[in-house]
């Protein structure tokens, strides 16, 4: 789930302080002056090429193979390089069976879960595919994405309840008009292209989520939410699923909120989408049947998206994660928000990659553990 914006490049002064926003307190690392150009949301969509670069030699290991994953669950099993298929958690390369019992998670209650399925993973503008653990805060490298035929960069990303991440790529040139969209092993970050035909609907780029069907439901539905390329952050999106894996497109409604969003889904058959560009920035409920916001939204810290270039969205835990990169970092930042409470704070600073994507299973907890 992602997007990436280009916006004036405007000198902003930034400081540490806390701050109320809405009435909801949060802690402010950057700060910004909010009478500045750069703090007004002023974004436009456009080529990102010009914009901050990644920080260099950081966005990933000199081989996208020469990292060794390990498992994310405390499973004693380690899979060197991705190649290690005797790896107790490990049933086959693609679509593997869930095999590790998921009755004492918060999340999902099926009881067949698969161990990859219950953290985040991302995916960077370089083209690597990340886990992070939310418990432990660690990142740590799956491999590198070599996706057959792939134009442009990852744009998209989210994760089936077999631990298999979908990448949507941008596709090629200025425009960037939408790209294919690639099916990618949580285990290797080996990869294979979907028959997803880019831009059904008009939706050249989309955030995305999967969302299971009903509260503990084994069955899911990939929902889409975007629109043209040039329109992405001035019109309301459409939302829309892609029936998996025939990767085929279907019209669900239009979002009832301007800018579109990007999307993340839970074992409970909820969606919910973050919204970077409204002011100030928020997450809000989705209604699954029409594109409709459900509630009251969570407000976020205006600087959290102050000069956005790339953010992403995922669940877990019952709180929601957003990875964001600002005109003025090196690289995506971490925060967290706090449903309960409606505290946003920052996780980590300058995690060293520029996050693209985030994707999350049904399976990943709804509560905290």
């Amino acid at each position: 789930m992602r997007r990436l914006l280009s916006l004036l490049l405007v000198t902003a002064a930034c400081s540490s302080t806390t701050n109320t926003q809405g009435g909801v307190a949060y802690t402010d690392v950057q700060g910004c002056d909010a009478k500045d150009p750069i703090c007004n949301g002023n974004l436009t969509f456009g080529d990102t090429t010009g914009g901050a670069s990644d920080v260099s030699g950081t966005d990933g290991a000199s081989s996208g193979k020469d990292a060794s994953v390990a498992d994310q669950n405390a499973i004693d099993a380690t899979i060197a390089d991705g190649t290690d298929a005797s790896a107790s958690d490990v049933d086959n390369f693609f679509d593997d069976a869930a095999t590790v019992d998921d009755t004492a998670d918060a999340g999902a209650t099926d009881g067949v879960c698969n161990a990859r399925t219950k953290i985040i993973y991302l995916v960077t503008k370089k083209q690597l595919l990340l886990s992070f653990d939310p418990k432990t805060q660690a990142i740590k490298t799956v491999g590198a994405l070599n996706c057959p035929g792939a134009v442009g960069s990852p744009f998209s990303m989210s994760v089936d309840r077999n631990a298999d991440a979908w990448v949507l790529y941008t596709g090629g040139g200025m425009s960037l008009s939408g790209g294919g969209l690639y099916k990618v092993s949580t285990l290797d970050a080996s990869c294979q292209k979907t028959s997803y035909v880019p831009n059904g609907q008009g939706m050249e780029l989309f955030g995305m989520g999967f969302t299971a069907n009903a509260p503990g439901s084994q069955d899911e539905t990939l929902f889409v939410t975007g629109t043209k390329a040039a329109s992405l952050t001035k019109i309301n999106s459409t939302l829309a699923t892609i029936a998996t894996p025939a990767a085929t497109l279907t019209k669900v409604g239009t979002l009832d909120i301007a800018g579109g969003c990007d999307l993340t889904g839970n074992g409970k058959g909820e969606l919910f989408g973050f919204f970077a560009g409204t002011t100030p920035p928020t997450v809000r409920q989705i209604d699954v049947a029409t594109g409709a916001t459900v509630g009251m939204p969570w407000k976020l810290p205006e600087d959290m998206t102050t000069g956005v270039l790339s953010w992403a969205f995922a669940q877990w835990g019952g709180e929601f994660y957003m990875f964001v990169k600002n005109v003025l970092a090196d690289s995506s930042d971490i925060w967290k928000l706090d449903t309960t409470t409606s505290l946003s704070t920052l996780v980590l600073q300058g995690i060293g990659h520029t996050i693209t994507g985030a994707g999350v299973s049904a399976c990943a907890p709804t509560s905290k553990p």
